[in-house]
């Protein structure tokens, strides 16, 4: 056994080893008028993805991290993009997520141009996120297309159903 106070090399080194930490600081604060400060979905989800992103001219791509009760935590602005395509940076995604500490998440997009059609691409993007958000043990709970006026769910657009309430 060698302990670590026993190993005396015969130069002495001075070594500078640089401790970073990884945190995530507050920007701003969003204000709404809401009925609970939980997210179950498409429709508690909705008002805030349209008030952030839904008008911008821009494609952007946002994140709404939740805990293991899916109370907001936080909402972030992954990316952004151009007016018909936004860099889906799902290491961004799941870095915010661990950061954040949460549990579940809601990733959603814009479409500027007023569609609010659901691609393929947008299928196989959340599928992708949601696979990889699991190997983390956090929940895609959906990922919603946004337009200045609706939201349009994904997971509902695949037919399938959430019964966590």
């Amino acid at each position: 056994m060698l302990l670590c106070s026993n190993i005396r090399p015969f130069l002495v080194f001075i070594m500078r080893i640089k401790v970073i930490e990884l945190m995530i600081s507050e920007k701003y604060d969003i204000e709404m008028e809401t009925e609970s400060e939980y997210v179950y979905g498409v429709e508690t989800a909705a008002p805030i993805f349209c008030k952030e992103i839904g008008s911008a001219n821009i494609e952007k791509l946002a994140l709404l991290c939740l805990d293991n009760t899916n109370k907001i935590i936080n909402f972030s602005i992954i990316s952004m993009g151009n007016i018909n395509s936004v860099n889906i940076s799902v290491e961004q995604i799941v870095k915010t997520a661990l950061l954040s500490n949460s549990s579940k998440v809601i990733v959603a997009h814009n479409h500027p141009s007023g569609i609010g059609e659901i691609t393929s691409l947008d299928i196989e993007m959340t599928k992708k996120i949601g696979m990889l958000l699991k190997y983390f043990n956090i929940e895609l709970i959906d990922s919603l297309v946004i337009t200045s006026m609706n939201a349009f769910s994904i997971r509902e657009s695949l037919g399938e159903k959430r019964n966590d309430r």
